[in-house]
């Protein structure tokens, strides 16, 4: 894991986006950077160390996923955009969110970094901070892991936020995974005594844990919930 160190130049932070994410792989894409600081942020347990600090915004647009899992035929029904936050000081990356144009008007707002970090604690997960270093896997191949044996499909989401952060659970120790959340899936099937009351807003996204040294989908959930 080599370990980061500041970005001064929109070239550097272009190129540190692409080691992390390998979204340089897709073909076709505009890519911008630009300096900035943010008033808001939805990361449990770490929102506190992205807002209003000084970062780097790169900007991958008109991005067509293709994954390594995927049959041939597959082909993602969304023209998406991906916004890589990268703090300029450390040269972390700080989040990866990706939108579709794709209506969204059905889906509820994510949680607050606030309600979103108190379910997760009820259920013994912490996010103890961001890893020195890159990830031996990289956004795009944490994608294509949850493919293929993971829960959901990164094609159908409507949006993606990813986290990569230093993650323990049930007390154990922290280590770099991949948090990613697919927003706007197709319902998943409620089973069981009363599956038909549980509302869709509990059921049209889905968050997966992948070890970002090995490889490993860890587990999925359907926790935080949106608010």
């Amino acid at each position: 894991m080599a370990k980061q160190s500041g970005v001064t130049t929109k070239a550097q932070a272009v190129e540190t986006a692409m080691r992390f994410t390998g979204l340089n792989r897709l073909q076709g894409t505009t890519v911008t950077a630009q300096r900035e600081t943010v008033a808001e942020n939805k990361t449990p347990y770490l929102s506190n160390r992205i807002v209003n600090r000084q970062l780097w915004r790169v900007e991958i647009q008109n991005a067509v996923l293709k994954l390594k899992s995927g049959a041939a035929e597959v082909r993602d029904p969304y023209v998406r955009s991906f916004e890589v936050l990268i703090a300029e000081d450390t040269g972390e990356l700080l989040g990866v969110d990706s939108s579709s144009g794709a209506d969204v008007s059905d889906l509820r707002p994510r949680a607050s970094a606030k309600v979103a970090e108190n379910q997760l604690r009820e259920q013994g997960e912490v996010y103890a901070g961001f890893p020195p270093g890159e990830p031996r896997i990289t956004f795009l191949d944490a994608l294509d892991l949850i493919l293929a044996g993971g829960v959901g499909s990164p094609y159908l989401a409507r949006e993606i936020h990813a986290s990569y952060v230093l993650h323990s659970d049930r007390g154990a120790k922290a280590h770099p995974v991949w948090v990613i959340t697919m927003r706007g899936l197709p319902p998943r099937q409620a089973h069981g005594p009363g599956g038909d009351a549980v509302p869709v807003w509990q059921r049209d996204h889905m968050r997966n844990v992948v070890d970002a040294e090995s490889g490993v989908v860890l587990f999925a959930t359907n926790t935080p919930h949106p608010q």
